[in-house]
């Protein structure tokens, strides 16, 4: 079931990936994909320190995802944020990719809204 859920959330982003291409270069984007370089390369400790730069961006533009985004699409991104927090810590490979790969679609829907 999960290996399902990951392929289609991948299908789903390399099909809207196209005409997103400002949204990768937005901060907490680049942090997403930094933390699954990080749990790539299983170094779990860097990937915990990016994933708290990503949850300080989270915090520092929270007032612009609200403006920008519905309510469940910023809290959305919160709540996987802290999965992904907990994920790192339990060193859980596809639990992490997944949550990242969340995270960037919240963040596209915030922005492509």
């Amino acid at each position: 079931m999960k290996r399902l859920s990951i392929c289609f959330v991948i299908s789903f982003l390399l099909l809207c990936g196209c005409s997103s291409h400002s949204i990768s270069k937005k901060p907490i984007y680049e942090e997403a994909n930094k933390v699954m370089e990080l749990i790539n390369g299983s170094q779990w400790e860097m990937a915990d320190n990016a994933a708290q730069g990503m949850q300080k961006i989270f915090n520092k533009n929270k007032w612009k995802y609200q403006l920008l985004g519905d309510e469940s699409e910023y809290t959305g991104l919160h709540q996987e944020i802290s999965k992904l927090k907990v994920s790192i810590e339990e060193k859980d490979k596809p639990e992490a990719k997944r949550n990242i790969v969340i995270i960037q679609d919240h963040i596209r829907s915030i922005y492509l809204h």
